[in-house]
């Protein structure tokens, strides 16, 4: 009969005779491990099962083994909670998790004080050091450490002493580290476009890849999540013109993580020539972007602080795209896009709330009774209404999943394509609409106000 250790393991160190103002040094004593008699089991997908173990180091060892997750690209979050004092008006917990701005990996820390009111401060890593050592103990009890490797939850006693108890993440189906081969292997099975092991510049100087190709444990989500894009933009290969540059339009690029994919795809992957533009609000995140291309020495892509409606494009436009456009951003999107003419167009909306209030049908009131349905029949109805818009207006369009529902829950992609369409197809799909708009008790819906009938001669993609 096998036998199995529990996942789950406690340890209690001294905290006694620590010097919290002193950084440690990267120097890291191991942990004396206990090993039981256990079978050898092999075979592929063995994961061996954690054993017991007693840690012996004082407080140090805590911030160096901070330190030790921080450099392998390995620490996933931390929280602070248990505080000492508990004033309103003081932070009643902190959460700290990795972020990427303008190329630099800081950390991002949020308070949160009794009354939900969140402040937040992106900090480098010594500058975070610092501040846990003024938290940690003085003002906060209880801390809880995820990694990719474990969760730790982490509480300082009475008695001056610390109590760690170390759960296992071996089945955490996303750990990567520097020297995590059999992630890399994984990742070239699924055939990525943009693989991990090779150093990408635009991963590199995005925050994504470490200078040795390897994706930042923080970073691995965006990482797929840009792969999964990619792809979408691959399968259209064939429909780019090959003759003059791909003229591109991504509508509220933020940190262009996207932007900077496709324009590798196309141009060092597929040697194709672009001409790509990228539209923001926010003029800091544009900066970013600016800096980033120069880093690249891109030439043949611009970022623009300006709104959907007010940016000055003439068609056509071989390609519009945007991620997560909030709410009518989307609708505001897609009508630039049909005036511009563009021939493809993949949209990730984001946030549909339009909707949210007007649906009203009285056999679906069991449904329309519960918020959480709601919301969710409200996403679905605005997503399929735009698609059947588009159809009327002369694209072939489908919604298809973006990526799994386990790295996010906005996982649906518009993919649309010009002139495909036959007036009969278009006239069918503008009832269909007809027919979905009035069966809900929809007054008003923003695409079909922006783009207009497409029939009666009223159709006008920037009718405010």
């Amino acid at each position: 009969m096998t036998t199995r250790i529990s996942k789950t393991t406690t340890t209690t160190i001294s905290t006694a005779n620590t010097n919290p103002s002193r950084l440690p040094s990267l120097a890291f004593d191991r942990e004396t491990v206990h090993a039981m008699d256990l079978p050898r089991e092999t075979g592929p997908g063995f994961v061996p099962l954690p054993v017991n173990r007693t840690m012996t180091q004082d407080l140090a060892s805590l911030w160096t083994l901070l330190e030790t997750h921080w450099r392998e690209a390995s620490l996933l979050a931390l929280s602070l909670t248990g505080p000492r004092e508990k004033s309103s008006d003081l932070p009643r917990r902190f959460d700290v998790r990795p972020v990427t701005i303008a190329g630099q990996l800081l950390l991002q820390w949020t308070a949160t004080d009794a009354r939900k009111r969140q402040t937040h401060q992106n900090l480098n890593w010594q500058d975070s050091l610092g501040k846990l050592h003024a938290l940690f103990g003085p003002q906060f009890s209880s801390a809880h450490l995820k990694t990719a490797r474990e969760d730790v939850q982490i509480r300082l006693l009475d008695s001056g002493r610390l109590q760690l108890k170390h759960t296992s993440r071996n089945s955490a189906p996303h750990a990567v580290s520097a020297n995590t081969s059999g992630m890399a292997s994984h990742n070239q099975s699924r055939g990525y476009l943009l693989p991990e092991g090779r150093p990408i510049p635009f991963l590199k100087a995005t925050g994504i890849m470490t200078e040795t190709g390897q994706v930042r444990q923080a970073m691995y989500r965006k990482f797929r999540q840009i792969n999964r894009f990619v792809e979408f933009v691959f399968d259209l290969r064939d429909r780019f013109p090959r003759d003059r540059p791909v003229r591109i339009v991504d509508y509220g690029c933020g940190k262009s993580y996207l932007t900077f994919a496709v324009r590798h795809l196309l141009v060092e992957t597929l040697g194709l020539r672009v001409d790509m533009l990228g539209l923001d609000s926010n003029p800091d995140v544009i900066a970013a972007c600016l800096k980033t291309r120069e880093q690249l020495g891109w030439t043949d892509l611009d970022f623009q602080v300006n709104s959907i409606a007010q940016a000055e494009m003439q068609p056509p436009i071989d390609l519009a795209l945007w991620l997560h456009a909030c709410d009518t951003a989307t609708d505001q999107a897609i009508a630039r896009s049909v005036q511009l003419e563009a021939e493809l167009i993949l949209a990730v909306p984001c946030c549909q709330h339009e909707l949210h209030h007007q649906l009203q049908n009285e056999m679906l009131a069991p449904l329309l009774a519960h918020g959480i349905l709601r919301e969710r029949l409200a996403a679905l109805c605005t997503d399929a209404l735009r698609a059947q818009l588009l159809e009327a207006h002369g694209y072939r369009t489908q919604v298809m999943e973006f990526i799994d529902l386990e790295h996010t829950a906005k996982n649906l992609l518009l993919r649309a394509c010009r002139g495909q369409q036959s007036i009969t197809q278009r006239t069918e799909a503008w009832n269909k609409y007809l027919a979905l708009k009035q069966g809900l008790q929809i007054s008003h819906f923003a695409l079909e106000h922006l783009l207009g009938n497409p029939f009666d001669g009223t159709a006008s993609p920037t009718r405010e």
